[in-house]
């Protein structure tokens, strides 16, 4: 089952512990779809796993650490951030003017970023799954195993990865704190932080940690990211939707 839902070079790399979890995971959702709405839905252009089935584990040069999916079935499906239809939310529309700033000539109206996705970059939200019945503390909770497991397995690689968080909730993230960050650079994995793009509370002007992380809106996360996958002789990616 498995199989069917993650890219083979995903399933390859997970041992067979890994694999248990992840399918379990999802037969649980699979069982509450019975009584409840969960999104995404499972269809050839979303899914829980969706992330994992788009992008190859081997082609994984850029990890974006999104929350959780939309709360409606027109939108969510299963990439952080990216949206199928409709209008552009504020996050999203703060993100494309960063885009826009950092890279000149991008310019994007579409909210559908599977063309990132394509080209490497992993949109991994925290919780895989959105429902109405349950909290996102729950959700979190109960993804937290599969999402340590994805990340620890880029972090195992010791290939270029650049990892790019947004927020307080991705900046608390076990696996990228402050101390690890020079280990990592030895192995060629950076990590760039920033507030959330966010309009909420003036999130996207906000500092965190005490200054330590910048405002969304002052901090050059694209133009960086292709920075440093130039400078290790991997392609940039083109931000274009």
């Amino acid at each position: 089952m498995l199989d069917n839902l993650i890219d083979k070079t995903w399933y390859n790399v997970l041992t067979q512990e890994e694999r248990c979890c992840l399918e379990e995971k999802f037969l649980i959702v699979e069982e509450k779809r019975k009584k409840q709405e969960i999104l995404p839905y499972e269809a050839a252009n979303s899914g829980i796993y969706y992330a994992l089935k788009i992008t190859p584990f081997d082609k994984v040069k850029v990890l974006i650490m999104g929350q959780d999916p939309y709360p409606n079935k027109e939108d969510a499906h299963g990439l952080a951030f990216s949206k199928l239809s409709g209008k552009i939310p504020a996050s999203l529309k703060n993100i494309f003017e960063k885009i826009k700033e950092d890279i000149d000539g991008v310019e994007n109206t579409s909210g559908n970023l599977t063309a990132w996705a394509e080209q490497g970059v992993l949109l991994l939200n925290r919780a895989l799954s959105f429902s109405k019945e349950e909290t996102l503390a729950i959700r979190n909770k109960f993804w937290l195993p599969v999402i340590d497991i994805i990340i620890n397995k880029l972090l195992e690689r010791k290939k270029p990865l650049v990892v790019i968080l947004w927020g307080n909730p991705a900046n608390d993230i076990e696996q990228f704190s402050f101390e690890k960050e020079e280990e990592y650079k030895k192995h060629n994995i950076y990590i760039l932080r920033s507030s959330h793009p966010s309009n909420m509370g003036n999130a996207k002007n906000s500092v965190l940690k005490d200054g330590k992380i910048g405002a969304f809106t002052v901090t050059p996360n694209f133009k960086k990211t292709n920075e440093i996958l130039n400078s290790l002789g991997e392609k940039e990616i083109n931000w274009q939707t």
